[in-house]
């Protein structure tokens, strides 16, 4: 799953980046997930790379 940050804790922006916390998902601050749903058709196919 890619998500933006959780509800109430958007004021970390990029700081989330700092601890592995997504369990498997990729997380991006709110503004890079509304770019996202701007720019990205649903359906899209994502692929994730190291």
């Amino acid at each position: 799953m890619i998500h933006g940050i959780r509800n109430g804790l958007g004021f970390l922006g990029g700081l989330h980046r700092l601890l592995d916390w997504t369990n498997g998902c990729v997380a991006v601050t709110n503004t890079e997930i509304e770019d996202l749903w701007k720019f990205v058709d649903i359906g899209t196919p994502v692929e994730i790379r190291p």
